[in-house]
């Protein structure tokens, strides 16, 4: 990739890496240690106070890394330098199908940066241009990577165990990750970002950063023992990767349309061709050819899908992970507001041990009326209430962020449909536009969302995304009160006439019939 750089930009990167020392010229106080702790020993990056040459400016910090990132084809291997004294190894082997690809990040003997504030500034800024993160968002990823790499300092067992070869094999013990005094990070820093094949998106896409593995558990451990529990940024990096999966879902989606429509295409011209041997008439030639690809094709959309199917059940686990990062910090703030002697606003605090619960205020003909409470199960003390309280049926979804639940009533002025409640407060956040039978089973698959809505007069089985938007429904009735079966990529409903419908997940078109 041939990446373009202004002579404005050359010139303040070379008068910075020329310089002896890298400060910060905004209003901050530069003495102030940032705080984490590795067992029973605290990380305390010291950096350097005392007399500089000259003072650069934040931007002018930033551009040595935008430099370094300018000269980055994410998915080619190759290297970047600025002024012989920062260095970007960027490691990545498609063809190496366990382990993580890495960028090392490498601190040269005459490099200048002695304030983490100011490495992680040059280290944002390389992850703006060469992944294409926003700034707000790339400084907290820095934040994160010197903190993976301070805990990490040294550890090659555990590089050796999770990245690839052709990164092992660039590592030195004693350079590996990051000291936490500044007088050891120039000629002593290899500093590694952890990259993960962008497999969603399919054969061929550059890796990604794996925020995953820089916000681990140990990592995250180790956050906890600062003063205010790392809580802004480990809240932050939830909603990051939230943001992610989001993102990488929607990809996943297309994809599994795309291979459903293939596989399709492909299934159908074979059952013609075989329809046609079958009534006896003899294929040509050209058929018999034919066919040989289309069996070919056929193999490989097969293997398309089990690998849509794989990516899907790493989202899913990742999904997990967040979910459970979010309990960690509601313990966590309700701990740190234990601590804070202020008990008449504990009840506003954060739950430790959240439980929601769906509490019938009334039978509702067969299909109850409620509300979603939240309960507190280490004391069993009730924390919210929704506002909502035609909330039906007996189950409910728990997502990231919200919980799902159908609400409403039939009749008048009132509708049956899909809403978000926040977590915390039970507020309402989203409500969706479609009608939904009142008592409708609710599955959720990944980020797809399968009920019972109408289309016209009819109930149909509807797919829907975590917006509330509907993004397919079935061609044929349903009985209202159908259970949901899942078989691979088919699902299996109940018909309005009592036959049981196999259904393409992806579209809801039929498949087939079993009488």
């Amino acid at each position: 990739m041939c990446r373009t750089v202004s002579l404005r930009s050359f010139l303040i990167a070379v008068a910075l890496v020329l310089g002896a020392s890298l400060s910060w010229g905004q209003d901050v106080s530069v003495d102030r240690d940032e705080l984490a702790s590795i067992g029973d020993q605290t990380i305390k990056f010291i950096n350097y106070v005392g007399p500089h040459e000259f003072v650069n400016t934040l931007d002018q910090i930033r551009s040595i890394g935008r430099m370094l990132g300018e000269s980055i084809d994410p998915g080619e291997s190759g290297e970047a330098s600025v002024g012989g004294k920062y260095r970007v190894l960027h490691i990545v082997s498609p063809d190496i199908e366990e382990g993580l690809d890495a960028d090392i990040f490498i601190l040269e003997p005459e490099a200048a940066v002695d304030h983490i504030a100011n490495l992680r500034t040059i280290i944002a800024g390389y992850l703006e241009t060469a992944y294409g993160f926003a700034s707000r968002d790339a400084y907290l990823l820095a934040e994160f990577i010197t903190y993976y790499n301070a805990v990490y300092r040294g550890d090659i067992a555990m590089a050796n165990q999770r990245y690839k070869a052709p990164v092992t094999e660039e590592l030195v013990a004693d350079k590996m990750g990051l000291d936490t005094h500044y007088s050891n990070w120039a000629g002593r820093t290899q500093m590694l970002i952890p990259l993960r094949g962008d497999g969603v998106r399919g054969e061929g896409a550059p890796p990604v950063v794996d925020t995953g593995a820089i916000s681990d558990e140990q990592v995250i451990e180790e956050m906890r023992e600062e003063e205010d529990m790392g809580l802004d940024s480990r809240r932050d990096m939830v909603e990051l990767r939230e943001d992610e999966i989001d993102q990488d879902q929607a990809a996943l989606d297309e994809r599994k349309e795309d291979v459903e429509r293939r596989d399709e295409a492909v299934t159908e011209e074979l059952e013609e061709l075989q329809d046609k041997e079958d009534s006896g008439e003899v294929l040509t030639p050209a058929e018999e050819v034919r066919r040989e690809e289309l069996t070919q094709e056929k193999a490989a959309v097969e293997e398309e899908k089990a690998e849509v199917e794989e990516q899907q059940q790493k989202i899913d686990e990742r999904t997990e992970e967040v979910l459970d990062m979010r309990d960690d910090i509601a313990e966590d703030e309700n701990a740190r507001m234990q601590g804070s002697g202020t008990e008449d606003t504990f009840t506003s605090a954060p739950e430790e041990t959240p439980v929601w619960f769906l509490l019938v205020d009334d039978e509702g003909d067969g299909i109850p009326y409620g509300r979603v409470v939240k309960y507190n199960l280490d004391d069993g003390r009730r924390l919210a209430v929704s506002s909502v309280t035609a909330v039906r049926g007996r189950s409910m979804a728990i997502l990231p962020d919200s919980l799902l639940v159908i609400a409403g009533k039939e009749g008048g002025n009132s509708k049956v449909h899909l809403m978000l409640l926040d977590r915390q407060s039970l507020e309402t956040t989203r409500e969706g536009v479609d009608d939904v039978f009142p008592g409708s089973l609710m599955t959720v698959r990944g980020s797809d969302i399968y009920l019972v809505t109408t289309v016209g007069n009819e109930w149909r089985l509807g797919k829907f995304n975590t917006s509330l938007g509907r993004t397919a429904v079935s061609d044929l009735a349903v009985e209202p009160w159908t259970s949901i079966s899942f078989d691979g990529d088919s699902l299996f409903v109940q018909g309005d006439n009592g036959e049981i419908l196999k259904l393409s997940a992806s579209t809801l078109k039929e498949e087939a019939v079993l009488e």
